[in-house]
């Protein structure tokens, strides 16, 4: 497939967007223009995702945080417009002072961002690893068969851990004062859910909103018109009101139903590799349906009414593992993005090369077109193209 063509269907699907867009406005109430959420739509990309390398077995990056030019480029040329950078702080920070940022390290995030500036492209500052906290930590490693460093402090209880996590934030903050927050936003930390023995906290998210905070009022005193982005808690799920009044966005991750979503999982879902060929929609053994559209719909209807309080909201990752057939991703990534699309908010695919994405993604009988030396499933590009609405 030569490039031309791909660009011309690009356009092509452009063009059909513009006219659904106009259509919308149109139709009255539920405008995109009306909307507080800002249309961003594209990807995570991941070169700066863990200093755990055992991780590159399933995520094809380097561990370098060379963030790839040519991503930036052909999420632009394809109509997109957002990366997000899930990041590993521990690639820029000393282990042995918290408080001690190398500045060498932080580079490849400084030309993420000309990168992203260059092509038109936001970006958003993530930690997916914070000091005290990350989500990968609480899993089975043994069953996984992936070794992960784990924090030695914890980021809901632990002084020490809140501080450096503010310092990270305030760093940052202070850094890239006077870029616009068109260009770039900060996302405090990935999924956020405080475990205690296993179990989730009776009091996490109130925990989970000090520590917030604080984050917040480091940014705020560095550059008080940053965009800041909180995910959901317990584990990007539910909006949280007790950061309402701090008037920052709230981002939501949708990988429902996991029994879809994370077929043949293994490294977050063990028992995922004995579950059944997963259809869409979803039915049981007796052939019930047990999820679709509608029920997805519902699942996140509590983010429709974050535009009452004045909150924008975003979905920061959606996607399938690579074993769910394609023909069932196909289906199921058409009506979930049609849902997110019915609150008016953006999204971003986990990832962009690999697993969900559309190159590379390595998922058995995908059809691929030639892309550059890169395997491209076309298909899946067509679908995620007619769902934007820039």
């Amino acid at each position: 497939m030569t490039r031309r063509a791909a660009l011309q269907s690009i356009a092509g699907l452009a063009a059909a967007g513009a006219g659904l867009l106009s259509s919308h406005a149109a139709d009255g109430p539920a405008t995109f223009s009306r909307s507080i959420n800002p249309r961003w739509y594209g990807f995570n990309l991941m070169e700066y995702f863990s200093t755990d390398p055992d991780w590159m077995k399933h995520f094809p990056y380097k561990n370098d945080g060379i963030f790839q030019e040519n991503d930036f480029k052909w999420i632009r040329d394809w109509g997109f417009n957002f990366v997000r950078l899930p990041m590993d702080y521990r690639f820029w920070t000393d282990p042995n002072n918290l408080m001690k940022i190398d500045e060498r390290a932080v580079e490849p995030i400084d030309r993420a961002i000309r990168l992203g500036e260059k092509y038109g492209v936001h970006v958003n500052v993530s930690l997916h690893r914070a000091p005290g906290f990350c989500i990968l930590d609480g899993g089975d490693h043994k069953a996984w068969g992936i070794r992960i460093t784990t924090e030695k402090t914890n980021l809901y209880t632990d002084t020490s851990a809140q501080d450096a996590f503010a310092y990270q934030w305030s760093y940052f903050a202070e850094r890239y004062k006077g870029i616009s927050s068109q260009k770039v936003s900060f996302n405090l930390v990935n999924e956020p859910i405080d475990m205690v023995n296993g179990k989730p906290a009776p009091d996490g998210e109130a925990r989970y909103v000090r520590v917030a905070r604080a984050a917040i009022d480091a940014i705020r005193a560095k550059d008080r018109n940053r965009l800041i982005v909180t995910d959901g808690y317990p584990g990007a799920s539910s909006p949280i009101p007790g950061l309402y009044d701090t008037g920052i966005m709230q981002s939501r991750h949708d990988y429902s139903p996991i029994e879809l979503t994370h077929y043949r999982c293994a490294w977050a879902r063990p028992k995922s590799m004995t579950w059944p060929l997963p259809t869409w929609p979803l039915k049981d053994a007796s052939g019930k349906v047990i999820c679709d559209k509608e029920i997805l719909a519902k699942e996140v209807s509590p983010w429709r009414d974050l535009a009452r309080h004045g909150v924008p909201i975003h979905f920061g990752e959606t996607g399938c593992n690579r074993y769910t057939p394609p023909k069932v991703y196909y289906a199921w990534l058409n009506d979930m993005l049609d849902v997110i699309n019915s609150l008016n908010s953006g999204w971003a695919l986990w990832n962009f090369r690999g697993v969900a994405g559309p190159l590379d993604p390595d998922r058995p009988g995908t059809e691929y077109k030639n892309w550059y030396g890169h395997k491209l499933d076309f298909n899946m590009l067509r679908i995620i193209q007619s769902k934007l609405r820039i």
